[in-house]
């Protein structure tokens, strides 16, 4: 049984210390979370998070609780809470949700929907409760929960805990029977309940004045709740019945919990409602005095320790009322407040958190510090969200800090604002290079010129100028180690789908970059501590692969990956073992292909590759599509492509990969349209190429001969002058096909050799190919009888228990990757395309013991 990610809070008795059960509302609930939606939607003070704990305390099903607040309208603050929160019930699937970013776009978030079925054990029920969703206002997190609405996880129920209608189209949800709607009248306190409550807090109170204060409250849990506390104190409790409900909601606060505890304790909770995150150590941190802590515990109805979270919940209304009272603090303690929260969350990785609190201290360079620490590739909601710090910031004290200067750049550079950012680098250079010679001026030109480089660098496809090294080396002339540019550190440059930036034809371009790259990495990699070691050599071997020169292309992937591991290149390492992989079937070396995907299986494991899953999802998807196996691709690559080109970074990079499982999945209509939208043209000479080819062979498909010989054509002006032959090879049989037409068709002007060589060439790499598959399918005994090993059959009968892919790995003492291996071959063998269809066929063939 998992970790329960939910605290029992019933109606709390303090003086007693007993609860209150509401068989009733838990009755609601139950039958309510059948339905994939719960929306408790009542005025503050009505029970229900404590009516939804409660519930989930008894429920048998795991449950995470996100608890939200104003400022998870920021996309970046939400993902990181929510993804973290997950991570305290399935630490796989949150890595994967951080690792993705939050997800914008339609495409984006069928990537996420996709994980729970990976990483979810397929039998058993999960609940997600998002509490305080009113909070939530129109926006990228609205339009998330929207879309999270309407398409329904499996075996996944929502609830969502709003003070308000949440704008969801409710009516749409209820009339399709989605959604169960719990609302203020079946929360409120029956007359009855209120006489139990009364009963259990040893008030005696006559029926009249359980029936006047049940009158007078109408049921108001939070109400009810004070009124005890006033009647405890009450000389006549029978006469303080009454009064005790017309007082202000805050005058009780004030008078039955404020006043009630030491003035201490009063100041230390005014500081607690300053920040979101109260964490029991960070508490701890800010009481330095244990007793305060434990003095708390005296009015946990309204400030409620959670054992799962091990953190502190203080009730709405009572944070409502210290926020009121923050002006009796002093400057100087709410700075030292939002430091002491910074650091912590710093130190518990909750960036979004921890930039917002140094912010609100004014210590900038943390902040930068930070950001420094993101990889290069950021995506585009943390962007926004630090260049909005960044200008609510003092520009006086930004500039005083180097870092800030290379960041700001950074940031344009990374969502493509290439002219805003070259314009920025340029007076930034022009104002610095006329001051004296300084080591602060010197740390500010050397990151200008690192930063132009690297928008030369990037925009190479379109300018077709191979000068970035020599801004590369103007900017190690004024780097000096050590001199505070710990900030120019990095783990490696971000790749797309080729190590290649050149977008040109034109003969002898590829040369020209690879030797401008090769002069330009020795620059960067000392200043960068090691940024781009192996990239020459893998765009080296990358020529030769799609050249065709498969004993050279070897040689430079290897040099290549034995740099990056060296210099923590992760992006450079994961596309060498890619090409590997790439040459090993080419060369139908079955074993070659097993032993590079334990490293590449190793990698995936290696936390301080940030994007380890995608990038490991992407060369399983290529490779199961090539075998034939669509259905084993990862779910997150057969549904609507990306926005972002092919040659676009890591979403790109995952777009080329779809285009090779819509292609085995035989669906070229649609591959054709995603082609012909330009939203699969690519900059990058490569996909140019790429996508031509597949395009022929897509008309070949549905036997549009006149287009598929055009679109040969077009793919064979795009490779001559370089003597580009991999994309038409690694098509195989396919391609041999469209050869052979097009050496029958008189109309046809590609060269009759280069037809002849392309076609002998596909077909020895049909040859191997069908090689490589007889060894797959035989080492996973894919048959037309069905043959599980005992290793599936295990994975299977866990399966069929409803054991989690994590939790299954860890009873067999296996790799998670290795049990996904083995689901997918089950998969394959039962041609199954979900957990349902495989548990229903292996029962009917009675594989299952």
């Amino acid at each position: 049984m998992r970790t329960r990610i939910y605290h029992n809070e019933r109606i709390f008795l303090p003086e007693k210390g007993v609860y209150l059960e509401r068989p009733r509302v838990k009755k609601l609930l139950e039958n309510a979370v059948k339905s994939p939606y719960v929306a408790v939607i009542a005025g503050s003070g009505y029970g229900k998070t404590q009516a939804v704990y409660s519930f989930l305390r008894e429920y048998d099903a795991p449950a995470a609780w996100i608890q939200l607040s104003e400022r998870d309208n920021s996309p970046m603050r939400f993902w990181e809470s929510f993804s973290r929160t997950m991570e305290l019930y399935n630490k796989r699937l949150a890595a994967r949700m951080l690792e993705l970013g939050f997800p914008e776009t339609d495409d984006r978030f069928a990537e996420v929907a996709a994980i729970p079925e990976d990483e979810l054990a397929p039998n058993e029920k999960h609940i997600l409760v998002f509490d305080d969703f009113h909070l939530i206002e129109d926006g990228p997190v609205l339009n998330f929960m929207k879309r999270a609405a309407h398409v329904p996880f499996p075996n996944i129920t929502m609830i969502l805990i709003s003070r308000t209608n949440p704008d969801i189209n409710l009516v749409s949800l209820l009339s399709k029977g989605l959604l169960v709607h719990i609302n203020e009248d079946e929360l409120r306190f029956t007359e009855d309940e209120t006489a139990l409550y009364f009963r259990l807090l040893d008030i005696p109170l006559s029926s009249q004045n359980v029936s006047d204060i049940y009158n007078d409250t109408e049921g108001w849990a939070f109400a009810l709740n004070l009124a005890g506390l006033s009647l405890k104190k009450s000389v006549s409790r029978q006469h303080g019945a009454r009064i005790a409900m017309k007082l202000n909601v805050f005058s009780m606060i004030e008078n039955e919990v404020f006043l009630s505890i030491s003035e201490e304790l009063r100041r230390f909770l005014i500081k607690l409602s300053l920040i979101d995150r109260l964490s029991t150590d960070l508490i701890s941190g800010l009481a330095k005095d244990e007793t305060l802590v434990s003095e708390m515990g005296r009015i946990s109805a309204f400030v409620r320790y959670d054992i799962y979270l091990n953190a502190y919940h203080i009730h709405h209304l009572f944070l409502d009322y210290l926020r009121q009272k923050q002006d009796v603090l002093t400057e100087e303690e709410k700075r030292d407040v939002y430091l002491d929260a910074a650091r912590w969350c710093e130190k518990n990785d909750y960036k979004a958190d921890a930039v917002t609190y140094y912010h609100k201290a004014g210590e900038y360079a943390a902040i930068i510090r930070i950001a420094c620490g993101f990889p290069m590739q950021i995506p585009f909601e943390q962007v926004r969200f630090l260049l909005s710090v960044y200008a609510g910031g003092p520009a006086d004290l930004l500039e005083q800090i180097p870092a800030y200067h290379y960041q700001h750049s950074r940031l344009l550079i990374s969502i493509g604002r290439y002219d805003e950012a070259s314009a920025e680098l340029k007076n930034r250079i022009s104002k610095y290079s006329a001051l004296p010679d300084s080591d602060f001026n010197r740390q500010i030109l050397c990151g200008a010129y690192v930063e132009l480089g690297i928008i030369g660098y990037l925009t190479l496809p379109d300018t077709d100028r191979c000068d970035f090294d020599v801004l590369m080396k103007k900017a190690e002339e004024y780097y000096r180690p050590g001199v505070g540019a710990e900030y120019l550190t990095s783990t490696g440059i971000s790749l797309n789908a080729w190590a290649s930036k050149v977008g040109s034809a034109r003969k002898g371009a590829m040369e020209e970059y690879i030797e401008t790259l090769t002069l330009a990495i020795p620059h960067v990699s000392r200043i960068l501590d090691g940024c781009m070691s192996g990239l020459d050599d893998l765009a080296q071997g990358e020529l030769q692969f799609y050249k065709g020169n498969l004993k050279q292309a070897a040689e430079f992937s290897e040099r290549a990956l034995r740099k990056a591991e060296a210099h923590r290149q992760y992006e450079v390492h994961n596309r060498s073992l890619f090409y590997l992989i790439r040459i090993a079937v080419a060369r139908g070396d079955f074993e070659k292909i097993r032993e590079l995907f334990k490293i590449l299986e190793f990698q995936s494991e290696n936390d301080d590759y940030a994007l380890r899953f995608t990038s490991y999802d992407i060369v399983c998807g290529w490779y199961y599509a090539l075998l034939g196996q669509p259905r084993l691709v990862p779910v997150r690559f057969k549904g609507e492509f990306s926005h972002e080109s092919i040659g676009t970074f890591i979403a790109g990079f995952g777009n080329f990969v779809k285009t090779k499982f819509y292609y085995a999945d035989k669906r070229y209509y649609e591959l054709l349209s995603f082609i012909d939208s330009g939203r699969g043209t690519d900059s990058i000479l490569f996909g140019k190429l790429e996508m031509k080819v597949l395009e022929a062979a897509c008309y070949s498909k549905i036997k549009d001969a006149e287009a598929a010989l055009s679109s040969l054509k077009e793919a064979y002006d795009l490779s001559a002058s370089n003597d580009l032959i991999m994309p038409f090879i690694g098509l195989g049989k396919d391609m041999r096909t469209l050869t052979a037409a097009a050496m029958r068709d008189k109309r046809c002007d590609i060269p009759l050799a280069w037809l002849q060589m392309i076609n002998r060439k596909a077909a020895t790499y049909a040859k191997r190919l069908t090689g490589v598959v007889s060894e797959y399918k035989k080492m996973n005994n894919i048959s037309d009888d069905v043959r599980l090993s005992a290793r599936e059959t295990d994975v299977l009968n866990d399966l069929y228990h409803g054991l989690s892919r994590s939790e299954i790995a860890a009873g067999h003492n296996l790799s998670i990757n290795t049990v996904k291996m083995v689901l997918n071959t089950i998969y394959a063998k039962l041609n199954a395309d979900n957990i349902a269809d495989v548990i229903r066929t292996a029962l009917e063939q009675k594989l299952i013991p």
